[in-house]
């Protein structure tokens, strides 16, 4: 992974940012809420492990830069990571990244990053972790924190919100009008931060007399897109497509290419990677929904260090949207290619 200079000194001033910031205004210590086996850790001066356990599918591009920044931060912290993952026969299984999570928990570690993408599979791991005193931060997907599903913070976007900026930012940019349909195109039907994109894109898209279709596919990129390329082939009249993640982008590029419309029907996608870069600087996708994917995995690991050094409680952290389009994509895109995509 390549890091701008920027960058490098960022993680250089870390440990010494780290090492006063108790006295920092702003940070909350942790306090009567966190687990006691966690308020124990939090003096502790031995060896800190984290788990990172993922709904990652290998083959989705979105994931590398999140590893990265948690490897960046363990690494810069001195801390051991250990990431727990599903294989490409797991991918789309919610069981599959229980068991791991569990797997976890078995381990003990200081510490353990989730995703967390169903409101009630990951339930009795997550209090299991809280009864054996393990903090717990939730990244990239959660639902609301609540006594079900217990986690100190949560870093990543709000997905509803940015959801309800992709419709926006599609309304104008595609001048869409009462009548259109628009067909929004979902590559993890199990992931709730998916459906939350979607209950957002509808809110923006409906109140407008805007027709919102649903197409669910698979994180498989060629099966998914025949899916894509059926619906439109039927759907030719289709005003726009919107995507909600970058294995998606790749299934509505494909078929517009096969039907011979790319370029023809506008596309907004979600989240960023080499390819969604090309096709918006050739003008096949109009703009992309960025979540800052190295931030969600940098500053996870980083809160469960402040934690465990100098009993610093975790606080939740906002990592997008930041919306990219052909004026801003190649600027941006630099960072993104040094952050590991």
């Amino acid at each position: 992974m390549r890091m701008t200079k920027s960058q490098k000194a960022v993680l250089a001033l870390l440990p010494a940012l780290l090492g006063s910031a108790l006295s920092v205004g702003g940070w909350r210590i942790a306090g009567s809420r966190l687990p006691s086996n966690a308020r124990i850790a939090a003096r502790a001066t031995g060896r800190i492990t984290i788990d990172m356990v993922t709904h990652a599918c290998p083959s989705d591009s979105f994931w590398p830069p999140v590893f990265n920044g948690a490897e960046a931060a363990a690494n810069a912290l001195g801390v051991t990571l250990d990431n727990i993952r599903l294989t490409s026969a797991q991918c789309g299984s919610i069981p599959a990244e229980v068991s791991n999570l569990e797997t976890a928990i078995s381990n003990h570690p200081t510490g353990i990053i989730t995703t967390i993408p169903s409101n009630t599979a990951f339930s009795s791991a997550l209090n299991q972790a809280k009864r054996d005193g393990i903090p717990v931060i939730a990244m990239n997907t959660a639902p609301p924190e609540s006594a079900k599903n217990p986690y100190l913070a949560y870093v990543g976007q709000s997905n509803y919100s940015a959801g309800v900026g992709s419709g926006q930012t599609a309304i104008r940019m595609f001048h869409l009008k009462a009548g259109d349909t628009v067909a929004v195109v979902d590559h993890e039907p199990f992931n709730i931060s998916l459906t939350a994109r979607e209950k957002g894109i509808t809110a923006a898209l409906k109140p407008k007399g805007i027709h919102v279709v649903y197409i669910n596919t698979s994180d498989n990129p060629s099966t998914g897109a025949s899916i894509v390329q059926a619906y439109l082939t039927v759907h030719p009249k289709t005003s726009a497509i919107l995507d909600l993640g970058t294995t998606g982008t790749t299934q509505v590029v494909t078929a517009l290419q096969a039907i011979g419309k790319l370029g023809k029907i506008p596309v907004g996608a979600f989240d960023f990677n080499s390819a969604t870069l090309h096709y918006i600087e050739q003008g096949v996708v109009s703009y992309t929904v960025d979540q800052q994917p190295f931030l969600q995995g940098y500053d996870s690991v980083e809160e469960l260090v402040l934690l465990a050094r100098y009993g610093v409680d975790p606080v939740s952290i906002n990592t997008g949207p930041v919306f990219l389009t052909h004026a801003n994509v190649k600027k941006y895109g630099r960072y993104a290619q040094e952050t590991g995509f």
